[in-house]
């Protein structure tokens, strides 16, 4: 498994690391759920991607790791988690779910939604 160069700030799952250490990793852990030959997967690693990128520059965030699963890749990881369908993605806080899309949604409300989370958590450090 490759980092794709394209995706500076969303990362591929490591083949020895659980969901668990992945949604612990940070603060905030955005888990991106996919296939390799899944248009809308492949469009939203870019816009996410692109997203983290403008969130690096800003000085007032919290970490967050954002993590691509490969279903092609890690069957097994998908079945623990009870992903149903590509894409699905995922916000952990602190490492408890918050939140959950599937399927067809709005990545902007999502995003909107990670960064009302984000906003609770820095009031609440």
């Amino acid at each position: 498994m490759e980092q794709d160069a394209a995706y500076s700030h969303l990362r591929e799952i490591g083949p020895e690391e659980s969901l668990e250490a992945a949604a612990e990793g940070a603060p905030l852990a955005l888990l991106l759920f996919g296939t390799a030959t899944c248009a809308p997967c492949q469009a939203l690693k870019i816009k996410i991607d692109r997203w983290l990128e403008v969130r690096a520059e800003r000085a007032d965030v919290l970490p967050i790791d954002a993590i691509y699963v490969s279903l092609d890749e890690h069957p097994a990881l998908a079945a623990q988690a009870n992903v149903l369908s590509a894409p699905t993605i995922r916000l952990y806080a602190q490492g408890q779910l918050w939140a959950e899309a599937g399927g067809y949604f709005s990545l902007e409300a999502f995003l909107a939604r990670t960064e009302l989370v984000e906003e609770r958590l820095r009031t609440s450090l």
